[in-house]
């Protein structure tokens, strides 16, 4: 006789047997009793909490030959039918596997003909998010006005990713995950059937590893039980589903906190011998981590975690003897450490690393010498500014007797393309000031030449893309620009834009305009950027500030105009 597994064997077959879903049972109870049943519900929650086992119930109730109600009989030839998935009236559909546009259309001709034996035709599709958008978009005419003899129950682990136009037309039902105490509860009446024991410690890790999936927790059971079918201990329950025990993971953050070094490291050692992933073990000193943070802040981790009484009671008394921001520091220490370990090809390394730093971090320093770092950031942050909002134009190394410093040459004089060169910056800034479209198209050409024809200076600019060309050509000769251009030169001086060409590359005689003012001001914020990052990483009382927080200079960003630091 093949063997049935705990999952299946003791699948709830009627509402009082369904645990931890209380408020979801009540409503079906009342719907079902006062006839007011809606055409179309959707079951949504985690993995193995009961979704797919109550939409059978209420498909068992809505089909039951005695009638509508919220217990069924589950003698009858429907209710037995249903239990053992052989009923033609209940069709059970997966939705992962029948996706496509052309499944939903079959399924709507099957909807046209009337139930064969049962009340309703019901349909119970499960993993309903894996339909594609159109196989959603053929269901919804259906699904808004059925006909009468159809029921829909859809069942998902991500209502997220259902159209909010199906999710408007069904019954919403949340699922919650169990918590340990009501897992540990029914396992233990489970294995009362079975005539098992295992001791109430390896029930809570069966339960906790299960997070908050029955299934999984009956799943778990049954790996346990094929070690061995008499009593079995918590040590037996960790060597057999691969678990470090949390004694273990009690003693390795005590070591971190103490700044046991050689203690902490030896418990990655011990993780790395009895195979346990180490991504899994950092998320576990971290969870440990959060629940001394929590503890420490609030007075009591009571109410904030799964925990049984005397696990909140150890936690409250080993969190009031440390301080919270410290408390703080290593929780956000080990949070950096599962990013990098996800990251890394080396996790035992990294997980080293990691321990080194959260052990060897240095003690909490008085509030005068945090304050004192903090204004030096404050510090780097206005000096950021300066270097960054510097004035932006190329430098100019010669002036000409004959050109003012100035914004405007204020007389008359013979230009020569040096001028031109030395005074280009200027000229395109006072462009901007007052036309800047025109002005920022003029940032992105590079003055390659000057000719002086009948009494009128031309400048040639080179464009290297043609939307900055087109907009200095189309307005070459406005009246505004024409008049800003004396204005500046005190001159007769015209504008010749061009695309760049082989042709004006040989003939560019400029011996200091070799990047256009774009791509010198993307140079200067380079620069300034880089020497901000140096100083930052050089300063000592910067350094001390990072040791202080556990953190590491990872960018310095430019937001709105302003430069702020971001020290993780």
């Amino acid at each position: 006789m093949s063997y049935l597994v705990l999952a299946r064997k003791y699948r709830p077959q009627s509402f009082a047997d369904v645990v931890g879903q209380d408020i979801i049972v009540q409503t079906l109870s009342k719907a079902l009793n006062s006839g007011r049943i809606a055409h179309a519900f959707l079951f949504t929650g985690s993995r193995g909490v009961g979704k797919t086992t109550i939409a059978r119930l209420l498909a068992k109730a809505l089909a039951c030959s005695q009638g509508i109600s919220d217990s069924p009989c589950g003698k009858c030839s429907h209710c037995e039918e249903i239990t053992n998935g052989t009923s033609i009236d209940v069709i059970e559909i997966d939705g992962a596997s029948n996706t496509s546009v052309d499944d939903v259309r079959s399924l709507r001709e099957s909807i046209r003909y009337q139930p064969s034996s049962c009340r309703f035709k019901i349909f119970i599709i499960d993993e309903v998010h894996m339909l594609s958008n159109s196989a959603f978009n053929a269901l919804l005419k259906t699904l808004e006005e059925p006909p009468p003899h159809v029921k829909f129950i859809f069942a998902t682990t991500e209502s997220h990713k259902i159209p909010i136009t199906i999710l408007s037309r069904c019954q919403r039902y949340d699922f919650k995950r169990l918590d340990v105490e009501t897992i540990t509860k029914c396992l233990t009446q489970t294995l009362a059937k079975e005539n098992i024991t295992i001791d109430h410690e390896g029930l809570v890790l069966i339960a906790k590893s299960a997070e908050g999936g029955m299934r999984d927790a009956l799943s778990l059971t049954d790996q346990v039980l094929s070690f061995s079918t008499e009593s079995v201990t918590s040590e037996d329950v960790t060597k057999i589903l691969g678990l470090m025990d949390r004694q273990n993971i009690l003693h390795a953050v005590d070591a971190l906190i103490s700044g046991d070094v050689k203690t902490a490291i030896s418990f990655i050692d011990k993780a790395i011998n009895n195979g346990y992933d180490l991504n899994q073990f950092l998320n576990n000193v971290a969870t440990e981590l959060r629940h001394l943070t929590v503890a420490s802040t609030l007075g009591s981790i009571g109410g904030f975690a799964d925990l049984s009484s005397s696990e909140i009671a150890a936690i409250d008394m080993k969190a009031k003897n440390q301080p919270a921001p410290d408390l703080q520091r290593l929780f956000a220490m080990a949070l950096d450490g599962i990013d990098q370990i996800a990251k890394t090809k080396k996790p035992h390394l990294m997980l080293e690393l990691v321990f080194l730093r959260m052990a060897l971090r240095p003690p909490m320093a008085e509030a005068s010498t945090i304050a004192h770092a903090i204004a030096k950031l404050e510090h780097l942050s206005g000096l950021a500014k300066n270097l960054v909002n510097t004035p932006r134009s190329m430098p100019i190394t010669v002036q000409p007797k004959s050109i003012s410093t100035s914004t405007t040459i204020k007389s008359p004089v013979v230009l020569t393309q040096r001028d031109f060169e030395n005074s280009w910056p200027q000229f395109v800034a006072s462009i901007v000031n007052h036309m800047a479209t025109v002005g920022h198209h003029l940032e992105h050409g590079l003055l390659i030449k000057s000719d002086k024809l009948n009494n009128k200076y031309v400048l040639t600019v080179s464009f290297n893309k043609e939307l900055h060309f087109m907009c200095v050509d189309e307005t070459k000769n406005d009246r505004d620009l024409q008049a800003l251009i004396k204005n500046f030169y005190r001159a007769d001086v015209v504008l010749n834009p061009v695309i760049a060409s082989k042709h004006y590359e040989t003939n560019l005689k400029s011996e200091i305009a070799t990047l256009t003012i774009s791509e010198t001001n993307l140079l200067a914020e380079k620069k300034a950027q880089e020497n901000l990052e140096q100083q930052a990483k050089e300063d000592p009382m910067v350094k001390r500030a990072l040791a202080i927080f556990g953190g590491e200079i990872r960018a310095v960003k430019k937001i709105k105009n302003e430069t702020s630091q971001n020290f993780n």
